[in-house]
């Protein structure tokens, strides 16, 4: 788990954003290229804003609910 503090602002890498919402890693990278968010490269890894973690997680959520709702 890969979790970068920079300026009181948490970044996190796709693969622990995969463990935090438990979705496919190609569903992820799908969602995050349609966010709009600042992104930092930083050792090869490339880091999201916690902002962008919190909008991805909402789009698994209602997603989720309305494929239950089907």
């Amino acid at each position: 788990m890969v979790i970068f503090v920079e300026n009181n602002n948490r970044m996190y890498d796709i693969q622990t954003i995969k463990e935090i919402v438990n979705v496919s890693r190609s569903k992820i990278q799908r969602e995050l290229k349609k966010l709009d968010g600042k992104v930092l490269k930083y050792k090869n890894l490339f880091l999201y804003e916690e902002r962008m973690l919190f909008n991805l997680m909402e789009i698994i959520l209602i997603e989720k609910i309305c494929i239950t709702n089907d």
